[in-house]
């Protein structure tokens, strides 16, 4: 009895501090938007002045849709998983070493140490390319970027594109608040208002410029990350190993496929969706292109043959080594 009681204090407490983090962010998103909407932008659409009444309009317009998509980036990135590991026999190690060559998952990613397939003894499953496994959540995610405490999710390949807006309309949202509510807070400071509202209007700007400022140094990490085609544990694992950001070693897995796929691989693969919390990334989370691999597509695309005159003749040219140079020698011999 006195250890189902302790198990359920510490479930309880487990879920109070899983559900503070976010709890915070939707107080001071609540307090920053009601003191923008109603100190701010109340007063200028009851004012009987057009100028100001229009001022009023386009500024509640534009405020009250970037929250909207804040919010809904930030329920989507909370709801949406990250993405598991399959229950396929591919993943079972008991399975694994039974299945026909064709059928085995082939990872890039090995064990430094061993050079083994990287398994997870919490899961008692292997662990697909750029999967890791989060304690918190008690689960391997695919493609994870870090275990988010404030959306009290793992920011993973299923929900990376949410969060990623999360972020942008987080920053954009504060900016455009803090600058069109600037001119009440100089307002109530040279005019006679009431101390309540005074405050209520340095708080409000206090707390856009505080999360504004924070979130886009967030937001600037993470578009470094992005343009480098990296996630954060990728780049927390270069920083441990020793290897520049950016740079190659041997034997690493490099994803950064330049810019254009790179944005792609997180907001899908249609530009124009690429603002909206919709269309995600493409794939199942699991296989990735690398560097290496499209430069192999790219050979066996240019290998296509051409027919000429003289018989069939492969369009690309082999590189001078190719490993078939003691091949072609003996044949040479041989007439």
């Amino acid at each position: 009895m006195y250890v189902g009681a302790t198990s359920a204090a510490m479930s309880l407490r487990l879920t109070v501090a899983q559900i503070l983090p976010p709890g915070f962010i939707v107080t001071v998103v609540g307090a920053i938007w009601s003191v923008h909407l109603s100190l701010h932008l109340k007063p200028l659409l009851d004012s009987s002045d057009p100028s100001q009444h229009q001022r009023g309009v386009w500024q509640t317009v534009v405020s009250q849709c970037l929250t909207a998509m804040f919010a809904l980036c930030f329920v989507k990135s909370v709801l949406t998983p990250p993405g598991s590991v399959p229950d396929g026999p591919e993943w079972e190690p008991s399975v694994q070493n039974s299945l026909p060559g064709e059928a085995a998952v082939h990872t890039r990613e090995l064990k430094g140490s061993t050079g083994d397939r990287r398994f997870c003894k919490w899961c008692h499953k292997y662990k697909p390319d750029r999967c890791h496994h989060c304690r918190i959540c008690q689960t391997c995610v695919l493609k994870m970027d870090h275990h988010c405490p404030w959306i009290m999710n793992c920011v993973g390949f299923r929900n990376h594109k949410f969060f990623f807006l999360l972020v942008i309309y987080a920053v954009v949202t504060c900016i455009f608040i803090t600058i069109t509510m600037s001119e009440a807070v100089q307002r109530s400071v040279e005019e006679e208002t009431p101390a309540s509202k005074r405050f209520l209007l340095v708080l409000g700007s206090t707390l856009a410029v505080i999360m504004g400022t924070l979130m886009g140094c967030f937001l600037t990490f993470h578009i470094h990350l992005l343009m480098k085609g990296m996630t954060t544990i990728e780049f927390c694992e270069k920083s441990m190993s020793g290897t520049p950001h950016g740079g190659k070693s041997h034997g690493a897995v490099s994803y950064d496929l330049g810019l254009w796929i790179n944005l792609k691989a997180v907001f899908g693969p249609n530009p124009f969706l690429w603002l909206l919390p919709i269309s995600p990334a493409e794939g199942n989370g699991i296989a990735f292109n690398t560097e290496r691999s499209l430069k192999k597509a790219s050979y066996r695309e240019k290998s296509l043959y051409s027919t000429f005159e003289g018989g069939k003749k492969s369009i690309y040219e082999e590189p001078e080594w190719t490993g078939n140079e003691a091949e072609d020698a003996s044949q040479k011999a041989k007439v």
